[in-house]
């Protein structure tokens, strides 16, 4: 099953450095990686993205980079972000989960119910989706705020002795004791990137965006409306936004069978900024309500992914 990083783990030693020294090189030193580049004949291999849907290669999710996942409180960028999850176990990536803001349990249920497509499993399955998580998915067991510098320390502690590749952190405002600390996050967000980079690791982080003035959500937001300091989106890497229409939801609350508010996308999803890729953009999304999973469509099929041929799977009905 999913392994729990202790909130008790010394990471002293992983938390010295968070000021990492630039290594000053000569040029030639990359004359191969620069050759690579040029190389016509070498096809690019991909990072890995959501293997799903219509984001999957429009987004990806490389190496030594940040991507803030940002949105409106209650709007379902962490549900978004644990499809997210999901899907890079799925392609056997090594996958930290840090939410300080739910338990381990409800961050693995949600998790199983997209991987699954469903809210209903035998005890069988739950053993079968406990076990296809070994080796791919740790969970930091730590409820409530953390600092800066502890949040660091358990990202190089991953890299290091983990040999980990994506870190989710969930959320800023739990990282950064106030949004009104514009140089605590400055740095935070410094370090962060420097931490990628150092140790090739793709950090997640949810970030919230500032409720309008006029009170009226029935808009996305943009980076420019992330709580806090603008090095958040200024920094990061990727910034993608979560819009939930909520007033659909509650629509569909009082009356399940109106068309029109079924044909209306669920969410949409905004790649704002992709510093090394060339796709920025808005797509829809529909949610499927048991399974919690995001899809391209409407119809979208939802069925459960393959885990591995231990992995017997009885849903319930």
């Amino acid at each position: 099953m999913a392994e729990l990083l202790r909130d008790d783990i010394d990471f002293s030693a992983y938390m010295r450095d968070t000021e990492f020294k630039a290594s000053v090189r000569k040029a030639s030193d990359f004359a191969e990686d620069l050759a690579e580049d040029f190389d016509q004949t070498r096809k690019r291999k991909p990072s890995p993205s959501m293997f799903s849907s219509k984001l999957g290669r429009r987004l990806e999710f490389r190496p030594g980079e940040v991507t803030i996942w940002a949105g409106y409180n209650g709007h379902r960028k962490s549900t978004f972000a644990g499809q997210v999850k999901a899907e890079l176990c799925k392609q056997g990536q090594r996958v930290l989960a840090a939410s300080f803001e739910m338990l381990p349990k409800q961050t693995l249920g949600r998790m199983m119910r997209q991987t699954l497509g469903g809210n209903q499993f035998a005890r069988s399955t739950i053993d079968a989706f406990s076990r296809w998580t070994d080796g791919k998915l740790w969970i930091f067991d730590h409820m409530g705020r953390i600092t800066p510098a502890k949040l660091l320390g358990v990202c190089n502690y991953f890299a290091a002795e983990l040999q980990g590749q994506h870190v989710f952190v969930d959320s800023m405002m739990m990282v950064c004791e106030s949004e009104e600390s514009m140089d605590e996050q400055k740095q935070f967000m410094t370090d962060l990137v420097r931490i990628a980079q150092e140790t090739g690791l793709h950090v997640h982080l949810i970030a919230h965006c500032r409720k309008p003035a006029s009170g009226d959500e029935t808009k996305p937001p943009t980076k420019y409306d992330i709580r806090g300091s603008a090095a958040i989106s200024d920094q990061a890497h990727n910034v993608v936004i979560v819009w939930f229409d909520r007033a659909r939801a509650a629509a569909l609350d009082r009356n399940p069978h109106d068309e029109d508010m079924l044909a209306k996308p669920s969410a949409l999803i905004t790649v704002e900024k992709q510093r090394n890729g060339s796709f920025e953009g808005r797509l829809k999304f529909w949610q499927h309500d048991a399974s919690m999973r995001f899809t391209d469509e409407r119809n979208t099929p939802v069925e459960p992914w393959p885990l591995d041929a231990r992995a017997h799977l009885e849903l319930q009905a």
